[in-house]
């Protein structure tokens, strides 16, 4: 059977020939790869006893948010205050902690709902400049098609029946797929307030 703990290790296993300038945030043993892999486990057993039917779909983890916590969406901030996280024995890379304007937001925004989505990115994977791991770049095609080989999967462990594409990037994988979705704006670059009026319009 297909668990979260199964997919979690395909994550952790894959091949760094697929991922050409990109970080493989949950590989390897160190300490930093067990922190993620252990906020990504609790995050999604969490969310499984919570059975959500939206999937909130980003593009890809940045440098100051879920390359450091494991979780989409999130930062160390996020984790450590969120009343949804808090107290739930997630585990930190650094001392002082990192806040991340995107991960604020969202989080903002959702902590009005009591039906939160899932949320995940098209690309699991870190896209750096291929010199500096603290820095972000757009996911490539290819890498975006290795990215709906992870969403698959993740589908098989959750009853969604709705994916909320964050941006143009997730968008353009999920038209290839025969799956329900609406498009909301990222909330980056000046893009709040559509952002907000598209998940409010959804999970209302």
């Amino acid at each position: 059977m297909y668990t979260i703990e199964s997919f979690i290790e395909d994550l952790k296993n894959e091949k760094n020939h697929r991922l050409g300038f990109s970080e493989n945030l949950y590989s390897g043993n160190d300490r930093d790869a067990h922190i993620r892999r252990h906020n990504l486990l609790t995050y999604f057993s969490k969310m499984k006893s919570l059975n959500p039917k939206i999937l909130l779909l980003g593009e890809a983890p940045g440098y100051k948010g879920c390359r450091l916590t494991g979780v989409p969406f999130t930062s160390e901030k996020i984790l450590a205050n969120h009343d949804f996280f808090k107290n739930q024995n997630f585990q930190f890379i650094n001392q002082t902690l990192e806040s991340e304007q995107s991960a604020t937001i969202v989080w903002n925004v959702l902590q009005d709902f009591e039906n939160k989505p899932l949320i995940w990115n098209i690309f699991p994977f870190h896209p750096y400049d291929g010199i500096n791991l603290n820095s972000n770049r757009t996911p490539t095609d290819t890498e975006l098609e290795l990215g709906k080989e992870y969403l698959l999967k993740l589908l098989h462990l959750f009853n969604i029946e709705l994916i909320a594409a964050v941006g143009r990037k997730p968008e353009s994988k999920l038209q290839s797929l025969n799956i329900s979705y609406e498009y909301v704006r990222h909330p980056a670059n000046g893009g709040k307030k559509k952002f907000v009026d598209g998940i409010s319009r959804l999970l209302n």
